[in-house]
């Protein structure tokens, strides 16, 4: 069996591509207006994409800590409004755009307010606003709060709040104005410092990424599992990061990315996509807005290539996954001989099916990776079956593409079933029709992966070794197998068709064939013309009869699927033998029951598969 467990996923590879690429962007600076911020390697660059069910992505120096700055600001946001309310914090700060830098002097005219809590005004308002009797117990719940967001415990980089500190003096006259204007009350340098301290809390790229899918998810953290804030605060702030984010770029960014998001002076960005991911980003050189040049590259490539503009049509009804099954617990629909079914047994979990289903884009494409990832132990085929899906968005193909790329390069085999039997990967290494057809295919390989003289496909089977044959005693045998009569199948040529006229050579008493070589294929006519469906296929080793029930034509045939060599037992032979052998008659006839009780064992074990606890299922 090969070893696929180790298998890249192709989003992190794309993620490691891409920063590659963007780390040599040169252009920007770092920050010195904050001494100790200047002190910061232009070199760093962390990229990290966290998604809802709390997978996080990373690439470069994504575990470097760092300052938060501004990017605390839609944080601390959700905080005071989960302790609030919108309406309280909307009487003190406002949520209209400033098309201006983040420390403009700008108050709303007739009421004082700040326009926003993503401004340096509106956000030290904004942390006046969280619940705490005094500024030690505000900061604890700000530090808690932003703890809660990043799943783990943070801490307060001193040395940058003392830099702060010392050069704060525009902060500070930012406080006095809003305490002037009635929006900021208390003392102004306890407020001020409050704000001093959130911005010097300590993070990672890492962190930024679980932050923003936390409000994404609506305010669950889907790494720890626990709620931090509302949907409805999510709802909120996700809006104003939307419009005021990114301050006087706000406009240009939502159209280039269509992702809210929040940049900091330290060089973090955050970025949010509803319902789906979250992005952190770490390099301090900015541009001249004092956003991070490599984090808006990165950003706008990551909304090209996946697909996540805000704005971009969706359709979500159902999960991605309908079903995971393995290939010792569902099996195609093709009848083999003992020995093959004996293989299939003992090594079927080499075939994993995964049923896909709804609308696929990054998000579903990157669950059902991952999913596939985790049960890929063991597994030398894979069937992907995408009857049930809707649409496949081009970085779905993309991804799944690549990710049968490099399962062939550890030796897995990708197999398509889709409409038509037109696979959208080129990496796959076959296309069927139907999941069938390409659980079949599988099976052929896994049969002939373990190829013995025995198990030789393109072997003859004799008489003695045929599944209804193999038990009787040999005297039996030596009765029976002179009565057997050799008919030669061309490729397409119909063995019995209920209903029609046979075709010729064929006799009208013909009962039992027994497959020596080749193949049948058991077909239903549907549609309007009517078409050949294929419902079954049969190989050597089986036996197949023609069979009406009452006055009743169903309206199926078998065909041969190949040239097939077939031994026929007629309805005459049996008469005969049942003159000279009746022993022998009645021990075919439990033979035969005995068959047919395994093939309905078969199909129930099939059904029970495809309905049981066996199926993992995505709803």
């Amino acid at each position: 069996m090969s070893d696929a467990g180790g298998v890249p996923s192709p989003v992190q590879e794309m993620l490691d591509e891409l920063h590659t690429r963007v780390r040599g962007v040169d252009a920007g600076e770092v920050a010195t207006y904050i001494p100790a911020l200047g002190k910061a390697d232009p070199a760093l660059f962390g990229l990290a994409l966290a998604t809802q069910d709390g997978h996080v992505y990373t690439a470069g120096d994504a575990d470097t800590g760092f300052t938060i700055q501004s990017v605390s600001k839609p944080f601390v946001y959700a905080l005071a409004l989960h302790d609030r309310g919108l309406n309280a914090v909307l009487r003190r700060v406002g949520v209209e755009p400033t098309g201006e830098g983040f420390d403009a002097l700008r108050l709303e005219a007739g009421t004082g307010r700040p326009l926003n809590p993503m401004v340096n005004a509106g956000a030290i308002v904004t942390a006046s606003l969280v619940d705490g009797d005094d500024h030690g117990q505000r900061f604890q719940r700000i530090i808690d709060g932003l703890s809660a967001f990043a799943g783990r415990e943070l801490r307060l980089d001193h040395e940058v709040l003392a830099s702060e500190e010392r050069t704060g003096d525009h902060n500070r006259a930012l406080g006095y104005l809003l305490r002037n204007a009635g929006a900021l009350r208390g003392d102004v340098n306890e407020a001020v410092g409050v704000y001093f301290r959130q911005c010097s809390i300590v993070v990672t790229a890492r962190d930024l990424a679980v932050m923003a899918v936390t409000l994404a998810a609506g305010g669950v953290n889907p790494v720890t599992g626990r709620r931090v804030v509302g949907a409805d605060t999510c709802e909120h702030v996700l809006a104003v990061m939307a419009t005021s984010g990114t301050y006087d770029f706000a406009g240009e960014w939502l159209l280039r990315t269509g992702l809210p998001a929040k940049s900091g002076v330290s060089g973090g960005l955050v970025a949010a996509l509803p319902s789906q991911l979250g992005i952190g980003v770490y390099s301090p050189p900015l541009d001249r807005r004092g956003t991070s040049v490599r984090a808006i590259a990165a950003c706008q490539e990551l909304s090209a290539r996946f697909g996540l503009h805000l704005m971009r049509p969706a359709q979500r009804t159902t999960p991605v996954l309908h079903r995971l099954l393995r290939g010792d617990t569902v099996s195609s629909h093709r009848t083999r001989r003992h020995l093959e079914r004996e293989a299939l047994r003992r090594d079927g979990r080499a075939i994993l099916a995964c049923e896909l289903q709804g609308d696929l884009g990054f998000t579903g494409a990157d669950t059902a990776i991952r999913a596939i990832t985790d049960e890929l132990d063991g597994v030398r085929w894979l069937v992907l079956d995408l009857h049930r899906v809707n649409r496949m968005e081009p970085v779905a193909v993309n991804l799944l593409d690549g990710f049968a790329a490099r399962l062939r390069g550890r030796g897995v085999a990708t197999v398509v079933a889709v409409d038509a039997g037109s696979g959208p990967l080129a990496a796959a290494e076959a296309s069927f029709a139907s999941l069938d057809e390409a659980l079949e295919h599988c099976e052929d390989a896994l049969v002939a992966a373990g190829r013995s003289a025995r198990l030789d496909p393109d072997a003859a089977v004799p008489a003695e070794e045929q599944d209804i044959l193999r038990d009787l005693p040999a005297e039996m045998l030596d009765a029976l197998t002179p009565l057997l009569e050799e008919r030669r199948l061309a490729r397409g040529q119909v063995l019995f068709d209920p209903g029609a006229v046979p075709d010729e050579g064929a006799t009208s008493d013909e009962t039992l064939y027994f497959v020596v070589s080749g193949g049948l294929v058991a077909q239903v006519m549907a549609g309007d013309p009517p078409e050949p469906v294929r419902i079954a296929s049969m190989g050597p080793g089986t036996a197949v009869t023609k069979l009406v029930l009452g006055d009743d034509r169903i309206a199926y045939r078998v065909v041969a699927d190949e040239p097939t060599v077939a031994r026929v037992l007629t309805a005459a032979a049996v008469k005969r033998l049942e003159d000279t052998h009746p022993q022998v008659v009645e021990a075919l006839h439990w033979a035969m029951a005995r068959h047919l009780a395994a093939r309905l064992r078969q199909a129930d074990a099939r059904n029970q598969a495809m309905i049981g606890p066996d199926a993992r299922r995505g709803d």
